[in-house]
Formats: C-alpha cells, structure tokens, sequence
C-alpha cells in the first residue's frame, strides 16, 4: 500500500466502475459478469486501485467479499466521480448534435405516442430542416434514462432526474384496469379495489408496477402477484385479450389503445383522492435551450395539453 502523504498516481475509470461492481454485486465473481471482464482481471483493477490510494477497500479474507469503511466512503466519491463523466460526455454530445439540429429525446413508448405527435409536428413545422431522434425505452428499473447525448427526457417520475437537470412536473396519471369484456369483474361503472385484484396476474408495464408498488405498499396480496411486463401498451392490450392477465395501464395509455372486447375500469380511490397512479415529469439539461429548434421543444413539451384522463399538476 501506499504510505500515508505520498502522492497519488493517475486512477483508471475502469478500475472505479469494476469497485463499484464488487460493492454492489457483493463479490468477484458476480462483478466479473457485470463489468464483462475475466475474475482475475477484476482482481487486479481493485487491486491496482487499492496501490493508488493507499487503502484496503475489500476485505478478501471472507466468502463473500466485504467492503471496508473506506472502501464504504471512497464508493461514494467513485459514484460521483463517474456521474460527472457521463454528465460532461452527455453534454458534450448534445452540444454536437444540437449545433447540428439534431435533438435526442427519451420517453415512454406510451408517453411517446402520447405526448410527441402534436409537438413535433410544431416543432418541424418551424424548422424544417431539424431531426428529432426519439428514443422509446421500456422504463425498466434499469433504464438509463439521460444518457446518449439526450437533452430532454418525459418519464415518470419514478427515478432520480440525470445530474445537473432541470425538472417540472408535466400532470398525473391515474391507472386504470383493463380487462376481456367476459371477465366476471367486468361491468361497466364499477370501481376495482386492491383486494379484488389479489388472485389474478396482473399484466402491466415497469411504471405501472413501481406505482402499483408505491401505492399498495402495504397490500403484499396485490404486491405480491405473478406479474407480467411488458414495454408498450398495446401489448397489455394483446395480452389481455387473451386472457394472461388483468391489465393496468396509465390513463392516457388506455387512450391510445383499440379497445374493442375489452373493458376499462377506474381503481377505488378511497386510499386517497387520486388513487393509484404517477407523475409525469420533464427534466431537461440547460444545453436544450442553447438552440431556437431546443426552446421550441421544450415550450412544446411544458405548455402541452393534458391528455384525456390524466390531471394537470400545479409546475
């Protein structure tokens, strides 16, 4: 190790992000699949890192590994280390592409169809000569919503906003149950309560299911269910049709859908005057409104309409 005052040499990034694997994978073996490299190579990042600083960071002598108290406090600073990185790579990237009129948007494939069709039509009608890359993601728990040069992002406000972003609540969305019009719960009017739902399967997409999680958190009889995730609200639909499950979709979602042989319900909300449901969020880097085709997206965007069944939130 390195004596305590003596200067510290170059860390690599790559070193960083295998520690930080170990740290949250909770060994070797399982860090080695996650950063794609050999157990051995791994080995030798945490300990090339463990020279540099003068520190151990992971106590080996243990099955599994386990991070010291220094290695606890430098994981902090390792995570900030490589979010400003990716910060600064992202605005770099949209800075390139803004100069160019080319503007990378994230969302929803529901939030997509749901929201982009009027304001880019604005948008291009004003310039023409712009190109917008839409980038649809499925809104998964892992989904890297910010990254690859994107400047705006509409999402559920389910994650933390990319670093450095501006954010404003858009509206809410409540949910609604989607099921086979045979389904024995499927009468028109009615209202579906949590408990009604605990022995079926339920067939939903990722935000769907974290605002189910969030609302009924002390419901483990819905919670807990077999579910079904899927990306795109149109194969909730498909699903349902076929009888897989009971479908909870967004709102606005259902909007979008070809509903024939199905019937849509609204959720009880004597748990609160919304009932189930999530918020709808814009976070944007301030490179967006570095360009006029950036400002027009992003007044497109915060001033549009609230679509049919959701509630517009107070900014």
């Amino acid at each position: 190790m390195r004596r305590p005052g003596a200067q510290y040499g170059p860390v690599e990034l790559d070193w960083l992000e295998t520690f930080l694997a170990v740290v949250d994978r909770g060994g070797f073996t399982a860090a080695s699949i996650q950063v794609h490299r050999s157990q051995s190579r791994v080995s030798a990042h945490i300990a090339a890192l463990e020279r540099e600083i003068g520190v151990r960071l992971i106590e080996r002598g243990r099955r599994p590994a386990v991070v010291t108290e220094a290695g606890r406090v430098f994981a902090t600073h390792a995570r900030e280390i490589l979010a400003g990185v990716r910060t600064a790579r992202s605005a770099v990237a949209a800075m390139r592409a803004l100069s160019e009129q080319n503007i990378v948007v994230q969302t929803t494939a529901g939030l997509g169809a749901t929201l982009f069709p009027a304001v880019l039509a604005d948008v291009l009608t004003a310039f023409p000569e712009a190109r917008v890359t839409l980038v649809e993601r499925g809104g998964g728990a892992d989904g890297d919503f910010g990254s690859d040069g994107a400047v705006l992002v509409v999402a559920p406000a389910d994650r933390e906003p990319p670093p450095h972003a501006r954010r404003q609540v858009l509206w809410w969305e409540p949910l609604r149950v989607l099921l086979p019009d045979a389904h024995r719960l499927a009468r028109p009017g009615e209202r579906v309560t949590p408990d009604r739902l605990a022995d079926h399967r339920l067939v939903l997409c990722a935000a769907e299911s974290r605002a189910l999680d969030a609302s009924w958190a002390d419901r483990p009889g819905v919670t807990d269910r077999a579910r079904l995730t899927v990306d795109a609200p149109q194969t909730v639909a498909a699903m349902v049709r076929r009888g897989l499950g009971v479908g909870v979709l967004s709102a606005s979602a259902v909007g979008l859908l070809d509903r024939s042989g199905l019937v849509v319900l609204e959720f009880d909300s004597s748990d609160g005057p919304a009932g189930p449901g999530f918020e709808v969020v814009a976070d944007w880097s301030d490179v967006l409104l570095a360009s006029p085709v950036g400002q027009a997206l992003h007044e497109g965007v915060v001033t549009a309409p609230v679509p049919p069944g959701a509630q517009r939130r107070p900014c």
